[in-house]
Protein backbone atom coordinates (compact mmCIF):
# COMPACT_ATOMS: atom_id res chain seq x y z
CA UNK A 1 0.00 0.00 0.00
CA UNK A 2 0.95 3.84 -1.22
CA UNK A 3 0.94 5.91 2.50
CA UNK A 4 0.64 8.90 0.13
CA UNK A 5 -3.27 7.43 0.50
CA UNK A 6 -3.17 9.24 3.64
CA UNK A 7 -2.04 12.65 2.52
CA UNK A 8 -5.12 12.87 0.17
CA UNK A 9 -8.40 14.89 1.51
CA UNK A 10 -10.28 13.10 4.19
CA UNK A 11 -13.19 13.68 1.48
CA UNK A 12 -11.11 11.89 -0.67
CA UNK A 13 -10.23 8.92 1.47
CA UNK A 14 -13.57 8.74 2.74
CA UNK A 15 -15.02 8.36 -0.41
CA UNK A 16 -12.55 5.74 -1.99
CA UNK A 17 -12.88 3.92 1.39
CA UNK A 18 -16.87 3.61 2.01
CA UNK A 19 -17.66 2.59 -1.59
CA UNK A 20 -15.12 -0.09 -1.49
CA UNK A 21 -16.43 -1.26 1.93
CA UNK A 22 -20.01 -1.12 0.61
CA UNK A 23 -19.00 -3.27 -2.81
CA UNK A 24 -17.06 -5.63 -0.60
CA UNK A 25 -19.89 -5.91 1.76
CA UNK A 26 -22.24 -7.23 -0.84
CA UNK A 27 -20.35 -10.21 -2.74
CA UNK A 28 -17.52 -12.62 -1.99
CA UNK A 29 -13.98 -11.09 -2.82
CA UNK A 30 -13.85 -12.97 -6.01
CA UNK A 31 -16.38 -11.40 -7.50
CA UNK A 32 -16.10 -7.85 -5.72
CA UNK A 33 -15.85 -5.61 -8.90
CA UNK A 34 -12.83 -2.71 -8.67
CA UNK A 35 -14.80 -1.14 -11.60
CA UNK A 36 -17.43 -0.89 -8.72
CA UNK A 37 -15.46 0.53 -6.43
CA UNK A 38 -14.24 3.13 -8.43
CA UNK A 39 -17.40 4.03 -9.82
CA UNK A 40 -18.72 4.30 -6.69
CA UNK A 41 -15.94 6.78 -5.47
CA UNK A 42 -15.95 8.72 -8.46
CA UNK A 43 -12.49 8.11 -9.37
CA UNK A 44 -10.42 6.06 -11.73
CA UNK A 45 -9.72 2.23 -11.19
CA UNK A 46 -5.84 3.32 -11.67
CA UNK A 47 -5.82 5.89 -8.94
CA UNK A 48 -6.55 2.98 -6.37
CA UNK A 49 -4.38 0.69 -8.15
CA UNK A 50 -1.94 3.16 -7.58
CA UNK A 51 -2.55 3.82 -3.91
CA UNK A 52 -2.88 -0.06 -2.81
CA UNK A 53 -1.61 -2.16 -5.74
CA UNK A 54 -3.62 -5.02 -5.79
CA UNK A 55 -7.05 -5.96 -4.94
CA UNK A 56 -5.73 -7.93 -2.40
CA UNK A 57 -4.35 -5.07 -0.51
CA UNK A 58 -7.28 -3.11 -0.72
CA UNK A 59 -8.93 -5.76 0.54
CA UNK A 60 -6.75 -6.49 3.53
CA UNK A 61 -6.64 -2.62 4.73
CA UNK A 62 -10.06 -2.33 4.25
CA UNK A 63 -10.49 -5.66 7.26
CA UNK A 64 -7.84 -3.91 9.53
CA UNK A 65 -9.73 -0.19 9.39
CA UNK A 66 -12.93 -2.01 9.95
CA UNK A 67 -11.92 -4.02 12.51
CA UNK A 68 -10.02 -1.55 14.51
CA UNK A 69 -12.98 1.19 13.95
CA UNK A 70 -15.22 -1.56 15.66
CA UNK A 71 -13.22 -2.03 18.66
CA UNK A 72 -12.18 1.10 19.08
CA UNK A 73 -16.09 2.49 19.10
CA UNK A 74 -17.17 -0.60 21.34
CA UNK A 75 -14.37 0.51 24.15
CA UNK A 76 -15.94 4.15 23.76
CA UNK A 77 -19.29 2.55 24.35
CA UNK A 78 -18.60 0.01 26.81
CA UNK A 79 -19.13 -0.25 30.56
CA UNK A 80 -15.79 -1.72 31.86
CA UNK A 81 -17.16 -1.49 35.84
CA UNK A 82 -19.22 -4.65 34.49
CA UNK A 83 -18.01 -7.99 35.78
CA UNK A 84 -21.08 -10.09 35.29
CA UNK A 85 -20.17 -12.56 32.72
CA UNK A 86 -23.43 -12.73 30.17
CA UNK A 87 -24.13 -9.16 30.81
CA UNK A 88 -20.43 -8.03 29.62
CA UNK A 89 -20.99 -10.41 26.12
CA UNK A 90 -24.73 -8.85 26.01
CA UNK A 91 -23.78 -5.37 26.34
CA UNK A 92 -20.96 -6.16 23.15
CA UNK A 93 -23.46 -7.39 20.77
CA UNK A 94 -26.01 -4.97 21.54
CA UNK A 95 -22.86 -2.14 20.60
CA UNK A 96 -22.02 -4.16 17.66
CA UNK A 97 -25.73 -4.02 16.74
CA UNK A 98 -25.89 0.13 17.15
CA UNK A 99 -22.78 0.19 14.91
CA UNK A 100 -24.58 -1.79 12.39
CA UNK A 101 -27.24 0.64 12.26
CA UNK A 102 -25.10 3.92 12.04
CA UNK A 103 -22.51 1.98 9.47
CA UNK A 104 -23.98 -0.80 7.92
CA UNK A 105 -21.49 -1.14 5.34
CA UNK A 106 -18.86 -1.55 7.87
CA UNK A 107 -20.34 -4.17 9.62
CA UNK A 108 -21.52 -6.44 6.80
CA UNK A 109 -18.29 -6.43 5.39
CA UNK A 110 -16.75 -7.55 8.36
CA UNK A 111 -19.49 -10.27 8.08
CA UNK A 112 -18.70 -11.05 4.61
CA UNK A 113 -14.84 -11.58 5.70
CA UNK A 114 -15.76 -14.06 8.45
CA UNK A 115 -16.80 -16.63 5.98
CA UNK A 116 -14.80 -15.65 3.16
CA UNK A 117 -13.22 -18.76 1.44
CA UNK A 118 -10.71 -17.48 -1.01
CA UNK A 119 -7.06 -18.22 -0.51
CA UNK A 120 -5.80 -15.07 -1.88
CA UNK A 121 -7.04 -13.33 1.04
CA UNK A 122 -8.14 -16.17 3.98
CA UNK A 123 -4.81 -17.09 5.50
CA UNK A 124 -4.52 -13.44 6.58
CA UNK A 125 -7.85 -12.93 7.55
CA UNK A 126 -7.87 -15.76 9.99
CA UNK A 127 -5.01 -14.61 11.84
CA UNK A 128 -6.35 -11.33 12.08
CA UNK A 129 -9.53 -12.60 13.62
CA UNK A 130 -7.60 -14.86 15.81
CA UNK A 131 -5.67 -12.05 17.21
CA UNK A 132 -8.51 -9.95 18.05
CA UNK A 133 -10.08 -12.98 19.69
CA UNK A 134 -6.98 -13.95 21.74
CA UNK A 135 -6.88 -10.11 22.67
CA UNK A 136 -10.55 -9.84 23.82
CA UNK A 137 -10.71 -12.89 25.62
CA UNK A 138 -7.43 -11.90 27.41
CA UNK A 139 -9.40 -8.75 28.63
CA UNK A 140 -12.81 -10.55 28.86
CA UNK A 141 -11.25 -13.27 31.59
CA UNK A 142 -9.31 -10.53 33.60
CA UNK A 143 -12.40 -9.00 34.81
CA UNK A 144 -15.05 -11.33 34.78
CA UNK A 145 -16.43 -12.23 38.03
CA UNK A 146 -16.37 -16.26 38.21
CA UNK A 147 -18.04 -16.75 41.21
CA UNK A 148 -21.47 -16.76 39.57
CA UNK A 149 -20.79 -19.98 38.11
CA UNK A 150 -21.53 -23.45 38.78
CA UNK A 151 -19.17 -25.81 40.79
CA UNK A 152 -16.38 -27.18 38.21
CA UNK A 153 -16.96 -24.76 35.46
CA UNK A 154 -13.95 -22.01 34.94
CA UNK A 155 -14.82 -18.60 32.74
CA UNK A 156 -12.38 -20.00 30.44
CA UNK A 157 -14.25 -22.98 29.85
CA UNK A 158 -17.35 -21.67 29.45
CA UNK A 159 -15.90 -18.25 27.01
CA UNK A 160 -14.85 -21.23 24.97
CA UNK A 161 -18.05 -22.76 25.00
CA UNK A 162 -19.81 -19.45 23.90
CA UNK A 163 -16.97 -18.66 21.32
CA UNK A 164 -18.00 -22.10 19.90
CA UNK A 165 -21.09 -22.09 19.92
CA UNK A 166 -20.91 -18.43 18.12
CA UNK A 167 -19.32 -20.41 15.74
CA UNK A 168 -21.45 -22.98 14.99
CA UNK A 169 -24.05 -20.65 15.20
CA UNK A 170 -22.94 -18.14 12.23
CA UNK A 171 -22.10 -20.96 9.71
CA UNK A 172 -25.07 -22.72 10.24
CA UNK A 173 -26.88 -19.65 8.94
CA UNK A 174 -27.97 -19.74 5.35
CA UNK A 175 -26.77 -16.89 3.17
CA UNK A 176 -30.63 -15.14 3.33
CA UNK A 177 -30.33 -14.88 7.12
CA UNK A 178 -27.25 -13.57 7.36
CA UNK A 179 -28.36 -10.56 5.54
CA UNK A 180 -30.28 -9.99 8.58
CA UNK A 181 -27.72 -8.91 11.26
CA UNK A 182 -30.63 -7.90 13.66
CA UNK A 183 -32.60 -11.45 13.72
CA UNK A 184 -29.44 -13.11 13.98
CA UNK A 185 -28.70 -10.93 17.59
CA UNK A 186 -31.95 -11.80 18.68
CA UNK A 187 -31.66 -15.40 18.29
CA UNK A 188 -28.18 -14.83 19.54
CA UNK A 189 -29.42 -13.10 22.67
CA UNK A 190 -31.65 -15.88 23.09
CA UNK A 191 -28.69 -18.70 23.19
CA UNK A 192 -26.96 -16.85 25.82
CA UNK A 193 -29.96 -16.71 28.38
CA UNK A 194 -30.34 -20.48 27.82
CA UNK A 195 -26.05 -20.63 29.08
CA UNK A 196 -26.89 -18.09 31.64
CA UNK A 197 -29.35 -20.30 32.88
CA UNK A 198 -27.27 -23.35 32.73
CA UNK A 199 -24.08 -22.44 34.26
CA UNK A 200 -25.31 -19.89 36.97
CA UNK A 201 -25.51 -20.59 39.65
CA UNK A 202 -29.52 -20.63 40.70
CA UNK A 203 -29.01 -17.73 43.36
CA UNK A 204 -27.38 -15.82 40.86
CA UNK A 205 -29.86 -16.06 37.98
Amino acid sequence: MNDKFFELPEERRHAITDAALHVFSQDVYRRASMERIAERAGVSKALIFHYFGSKRELYLYLYKYATDFVVRTMSAMHDYSETDFFRILVNAQMSKIAILHRHPDVMRFITQAYFEKDAEVTGELDRSFAAIVADSSERFLKRVDATKLVPGVTAEELLNLVLWTSEGFMRSRTPEQLANLDALNEEFLRHMELLRRRFYREECL
